[in-house]
């Protein structure tokens, strides 16, 4: 994931005073689901949800686009393919057993940055600056865009781990927790 971590965009270094919460360093992550975290018990609850399934999830970015909240700033939108729909609400439906209502809003998407709103006319200057630097373009049969990694312009990446982040606090302090969910075959 280091990278698609190293195309997405930085603090820009020229322009108006930023926030502080704008652009901070963060993870390439599809969220599946959020929960509040009430107590440390959760946590397992939570990795038991996730399905064993013995393949990676292939995903595809589909389009860049421009949001209205803090954690859809920019991002890319992910080709919403049955496998990954379907292993999303085994999720959701196993979570729901449990008691607990979890969201996913805009899914599947792929956050590039988070501009916070007194920072919001930055967000499609961001996603123009992404297109126009060719950072971000769309593929050939305009199915797809391609992710620009340095030489390498990627379409997509298979998913291989579901994790579990506690994100409490600024982004730059959330915790990836070190019990992952590897989606490989098994030997």
């Amino acid at each position: 994931m280091d990278v698609i971590k190293s195309s997405f965009p930085g603090r820009p270094s020229i322009g108006h005073p930023r926030s502080p919460s704008s652009y901070p360093a963060i993870l390439p992550h599809i969220t599946l689901a959020t929960v509040p975290l009430s107590d440390a018990g959760i946590s397992n609850m939570l990795l038991d949800a996730v399905p064993e399934i013995q393949v990676p999830l292939r995903i595809y970015f589909q389009s860049l686009s421009v949001g209205d909240h803090y954690f859809r700033s920019v991002f890319i939108d992910i080709l919403r393919t049955q496998e990954l729909v379907g292993f999303q609400n085994q999720i959701l439906t196993n979570l729901h057993r449990c008691g607990l209502e979890p969201s996913a809003p805009r899914f599947p998407h792929m956050s590039l940055c988070y501009i916070a709103d007194e920072d919001k006319s930055d967000r499609d200057m961001t996603a123009q600056a992404l297109r126009d630097t060719g950072a971000i373009r769309p593929t050939a049969d305009m199915q797809y865009i391609a992710l620009q990694c340095g030489d390498v312009g990627l379409i997509g990446f298979d998913g291989v781990e579901v994790w579990l982040v506690h994100c409490e606090g600024p982004v730059e302090t959330w915790e990836v927790d070190e019990r992952k969910v590897k989606l490989t075959p098994k030997s």
